[in-house]
C-alpha cells in the first residue's frame, strides 16, 4: 500500500508580505496591506507614516469594532521589538491617536543617537543575518550527518526501508550522531533504531 494514501493533503493560499512593493501598499486603504507596511519600515519616519496609516486603515474598517484593539496590540508589540526601551501609550491612548506614540519615538531616537546605541531596524537587521548564518550551518551539519549515516546503513545493510528514511529526515543532530555511532557495529539495520538501555 502507498504510504501517501494516509497523508493529509493541505491548500493554502501563500500571503507573501515580502512581495508586495511599498508602492502597491500604498495604494491600498486595507488593514493587512498597513500590516505588512508596518513591518517594512527603513526609518524612523517611515515607522511614524506607517503608523498613521495602520490607523487610518483601522479607523475606515467595517470590521473597527472588533479589531482595533488586537491591531494596536500587535502594533505595541512589534514596536516593543524595534524599538526596545520605547516608552509606549496604554492602547487607549493609542486608540484616540498616535501624536504622544510619535513624540516618544522622537525622544526615544535622540537618546538612542546619543548613547550610539544601533537603532532597531539597523539592529533587527544585524541580529537576523547572525541567527540565519547560525541556524544555516545547523542545518547544513544536520544535512550532512544524515547523508553520512544513510551512506553507512547502505554500505552496512543496503537499501534503507522507507520508515527508517523518514526517523532519519524527522531526526535532530543529537540523534542522528547516536544513530550513526550505533551503525558502526549494529549486527542489523533494526539494531540501529532501537534504543539500547544502559
Amino acid at each position: 500500500m502507498e504510504q501517501t494514501a494516509f497523508q493529509p493533503r493541505l491548500k493554502f493560499w501563500l500571503l507573501d508580505e515580502g512581495r508586495f512593493s511599498a508602492e502597491y501598499l500604498d495604494g491600498l486603504q486595507r488593514v493587512m496591506a498597513a500590516i505588512f507596511r508596518m513591518e517594512h519600515t527603513r526609518d524612523l519616519e517611515d515607522t511614524k507614516r506607517a503608523i498613521r496609516y495602520l490607523g487610518r486603515a483601522v479607523a475606515q474598517s467595517p470590521f473597527k469594532p472588533t479589531i482595533d484593539r488586537a491591531v494596536m496590540q500587535w502594533m505595541r508589540y512589534r514596536l516593543s521589538r524595534k524599538m526596545p526601551g520605547l516608552p509606549l501609550p496604554t492602547l487607549d491612548e493609542l486608540l484616540r491617536g498616535t501624536d504622544m506614540l510619535e513624540t516618544n519615538m522622537d525622544q526615544w531616537k535622540a537618546k538612542a543617537v546619543a548613547e550610539g546605541v544601533l537603532i532597531g531596524e539597523q539592529r533587527g537587521l544585524q541580529m537576523g543575518k547572525l541567527e540565519g548564518k547560525l541556524e544555516g550551518k545547523l542545518e547544513g551539519r544536520l544535512e550532512g550527518e544524515s547523508l553520512a549515516l544513510q551512506r553507512l546503513l547502505v554500505r552496512r545493510f543496503g537499501p534503507i526501508p522507507p520508515d527508517m528514511l523518514e526517523q532519519i529526515a524527522a531526526a535532530n543532530l543529537e540523534q542522528i550522531e547516536t544513530w550513526f555511532d550505533a551503525a558502526i557495529n549494529a549486527p542489523h539495520i533494526a539494531a540501529v533504531f532501537t534504543p539500547t538501555s544502559n
